[in-house]
């Protein structure tokens, strides 16, 4: 292991420690208080906050070189506002996860800042931390197998978008694959490392994967440059979980019941293709980022949507009152990677426009509309899929653990049948 390196990632962070890829976290100091500042917040004494620990589910973490603790803020508040934690419930979706934290700056996959990661860990790396597994064991040296059947879908399946043919090609590629019914940890792990594999050479239109780190394998199969490799590597680890949202959520659901990571991947794929998610909106989104980078003058298409009263597509961001960290990550490298280039120019023009007119920040989505638009992937969001199936068999591998659903009972509102209606006989 190299020595480390000191590193300060912004005022009032703590200095990150990087051992080669390996990060600490490093979260944000506001969002912990000290014992002494958490028990006066709760109006008691520090031996009190000790018991509430267990007894009120206030989390805490060792402070590195000291015998002292810090204590999650927002469990505090919960506390001091009353409020009990939601016990799991076994047998049921659980809306808990040991798998992403999201705060207002940043968000964190099992403790480690995603926004770091970004910086320089390989996407595989962050796909098999999801996974609770080695990466070794995920992605190995032998490429997944390719079925007798492959070559003649590929043909029938030609001229359709990249993710009706992942969705046809997946159950051929599940039957093919008899890892696939391994569920056990590790054993979906290992399968989440074809999946990931089978939908670079979907969304690439190859006709079978290879055992290249999936940035550099889309690069080449694209034509694209090393920088854009790059590019393509921050937008998959960025892209890989952000939550319950609704694919993930949809996922988390049919994984209880045993279907194998194949499966969960194909219902994040449905979910996420619908009208409301707001990866939904991905074409409004593309529409308008395609109109500032074709117009001669980018600022043209902006004033006409405001003096139109229309919307903005791709400036909504429910979970960040300050902007989508993610979207801010991704442009920024954009911004010193491509300055020279035209299009991101005009893009950043308007970005501009639209922040001192409106005050409005740019979410994930428009972000990853200009990556797909840069290396050659404008249909859909086959790019945003290909990560976030990251997250989705993370989420398969922890819910399937929990056990299946009980069977919920439901309120019926409809009419009554005429034999069991009231003042019958």
């Amino acid at each position: 292991m190299t020595a480390p390196r000191q590193r300060r990632i912004s005022p009032g962070t703590f200095i990150v420690y990087v051992y080669d890829l390996t990060f600490t976290c490093a979260v944000m100091e506001s969002d912990f208080l000290s014992a002494e500042e958490a028990a006066a917040a709760l109006g008691v004494s520090v031996h009190t906050l000790y018991v509430y620990v267990g007894r009120k589910g206030i989390r805490s973490q060792p402070i590195p070189g000291s015998r002292s603790r810090r204590y999650w803020k927002s469990d505090v508040d919960r506390v001091r506002r009353g409020e009990e934690p939601a016990p799991p419930a076994i047998g049921k979706l659980r809306f808990e996860s040991q798998i992403t934290l999201i705060t207002d700056q940043d968000f964190y996959y099992r403790g480690r800042s995603a926004l770091q990661l970004a910086a320089a860990a390989s996407f595989e790396s962050v796909a098999a931390l999801l996974w609770g597994a080695a990466e070794d064991l995920c992605f190995g040296p032998t490429e997944p197998v390719t079925p007798d059947l492959m070559a003649p879908m590929r043909g029938l399946l030609g001229y359709q978008g990249e993710m009706t043919r992942a969705a046809v090609l997946i159950p051929l590629l599940e039957e093919a694959n008899a890892k696939a019914y391994d569920l056990t940890p590790v054993g979906m792990a290992r399968t989440g490392g074809d999946i990931l594999r089978w939908l670079a050479a979907i969304i690439t239109d190859s006709g079978s994967p290879a055992t290249l780190p999936l940035p550099q394998f889309i690069a080449r199969r694209l034509q694209r440059s090393e920088v854009d490799a790059d590019l393509i590597r921050r937008a998959l680890v960025l892209s890989a979980d952000h939550g319950f949202e609704p694919g993930t959520v949809a996922v988390r659901t049919v994984a209880s019941t045993g279907v194998t990571p194949w499966r969960a991947v194909i219902t994040g794929l449905s979910a996420t293709g619908g009208r409301r998610p707001r990866i939904g909106v991905y074409d409004a989104i593309s529409r308008f980022v395609s109109e500032i980078i074709a117009s001669p003058d980018p600022d043209d298409p902006v004033l006409r949507r405001i003096r139109d009263g229309e919307t903005l597509p791709g400036f909504d961001s429910p979970v960040y009152q300050h902007g989508d960290p993610r979207a801010r990550t991704l442009l920024a490298f954009c911004a010193e990677a491509f300055a020279d280039d035209r299009a991101f120019r005009k893009l950043a023009s308007a970005l501009a426009l639209i922040r001192e007119v409106r005050g409005l920040e740019p979410n994930f989505a428009l972000a990853h509309v200009f990556v797909g638009s840069r290396i050659g992937l404008t249909h859909r969001p086959s790019l945003f899929h290909l990560g976030r199936a990251a997250g989705w068999i993370a989420h398969a591998i922890e819910q399937y653990a929990v056990g299946e659903n009980v069977h919920v009972e439901g309120l019926y509102s409809g009419p009554l049948p005429q034999e069991i209606a009231p003042g019958t006989s």
